[in-house]
């Protein structure tokens, strides 16, 4: 069961090729999360705005929740080094 593909909203794929995105974007997904597969979430890299693909070892489908203490430190890492471009 792919939860990307089956989301109510507009897919990943979709945000990530409109031509008006021009933030950067950091990718976190758990290594472990049993319905989005990795290697499609790999395949994001494809995008421009797509900056990093971060797995994370042990994790499952909300790694926010589950690895805040992982999370939280790329996240704050990765808006600091927007905002200093």
């Amino acid at each position: 069961f792919d939860t990307l593909s089956y989301s109510a909203g507009p897919l990943p794929e979709q945000q990530l090729a409109d031509s008006r995105l021009e933030a950067p974007v950091l990718v976190l997904y758990g290594e472990q999360d049993p319905w989005t597969p990795p290697a499609r979430v790999r395949a994001l890299e494809r995008f421009a705005a797509v900056q990093r693909v971060v797995p994370l070892p042990g994790v499952g489908h909300c790694p926010h929740d589950e690895a805040p203490g992982t999370v939280n430190p790329l996240v704050l890492d990765f808006v600091r080094a927007c905002a200093a471009r």
